[in-house]
């Protein structure tokens, strides 16, 4: 028993703590409390900077389909290159689609609280306000910078685009979607109905971060996540299956 829980703890410790493999996901954190700790950003300007970040994630999620299309190994093998850009458009629409949903609404539930949205229809205004917000700039583009690191960790330098095909990572984005929503969510009944708006924004930092790290830490060249794999599977062929479907979930 004892030695199980020598090994959990082991593993939650190289997940969490910080390792050259999460630098930038503390970094990006431990920044976002300083300028909110400086008064440099306002709690409104890291919420909405973070359910921004779909954004972000859709334009990442674009340039992998890209890849995998144009160099991936099972779109050759197929014969399936012309038909497998076709899917970019199709993505483009109903990740576009999703992401206006979401903002009709998140702007009716913030309208109540943040001075400047009027209807969660008006999108185009309610865009211009929150991106004009006291530091937004800053906010975003460590964000962008966080997102861009993860990409050439996870995808590009490990040549993940040659294992996929476009249709097993085509939906894949969405999880990662529906955690951070749910945490700017439940950050914003903080934000909404008890006016506390910098617990809401520190909340919201502290919900992400143990997600982006466990996130981080099933990167195809992982040691915690290879030998949870090796652990738990029955065969080398499990183990591989096991590896690529849970790789997957990082995308």
């Amino acid at each position: 028993m004892g030695f199980i829980f020598f090994n959990l703890s082991s593993m939650l410790k190289d997940i969490l703590l910080p390792n050259t493999k999460n630098f930038y996901v503390w970094g990006n954190s431990v920044f976002l409390l300083l300028l909110l700790a400086v008064n440099f950003v306002e709690p409104v300007t890291v919420v909405f900077a973070y359910f921004f970040e779909t954004i972000i994630i859709g334009v990442f999620h674009i340039l992998k389909l890209w890849l995998i299309i144009a160099m991936g190994n099972a779109n050759k093998e197929n014969g399936n290159t012309a038909k497998g850009f076709s899917l970019i458009p199709f993505f483009i629409f109903h990740y576009g689609m999703f992401v206006v949903v979401q903002s009709i609404f998140a702007f009716t539930f913030f309208e109540i609280a943040v001075p400047g949205i009027s209807s969660g229809f008006n999108l185009i205004h309610n865009y211009g306000v929150l991106l004009n917000e006291k530091g937004m700039g800053i906010v975003l583009a460590s964000i962008f910078f966080t997102n861009l690191t993860y990409f050439y960790n996870n995808f590009l330098a490990n040549k993940k685009f040659r294992e996929y095909s476009a249709n097993e990572i085509f939906f894949k984005p969405y999880i990662r979607i529906f955690i951070q929503q749910f945490a700017v969510l439940f950050s914003g009944f903080f934000f909404v109905i008890f006016a506390a708006h910098y617990v809401a924004a520190i909340l919201l930092i502290l919900l992400r971060l143990p997600v982006d790290l466990i996130m981080v830490a099933i990167e195809k060249n992982s040691p915690v996540f290879d030998e949870a794999m090796k652990k738990y599977s029955n065969s080398h062929d499990h183990y591989l299956e096991m590896r690529k479907k849970y790789q997957q979930f990082s995308e």
